[in-house]
């Protein structure tokens, strides 16, 4: 199971730590969002939008 986070992030051809550092989370909370375990705060999610330039609401959709 994973998010389309994942796979813009794969796309778009950034490593794990280039978004956390970006974003400023630990990768591990990184991994449990990206693998839709978990879901990021507001916070989070704002600054994912921004980096991604997507809604949260489509990043954080779970795929198979």
């Amino acid at each position: 199971m994973s998010t389309v986070l994942k796979q813009k992030r794969i796309e778009s051809g950034f490593s794990v730590e280039q978004v956390t550092e970006a974003i400023g989370i630990k990768r591990r909370m990184y991994y449990y969002v990206e693998s839709g375990q978990k879901l990021p705060s507001r916070k989070v999610e704002k600054r994912l939008e921004q980096f991604f330039k997507l809604p949260a609401s489509e990043l954080l959709k779970v795929t198979e």
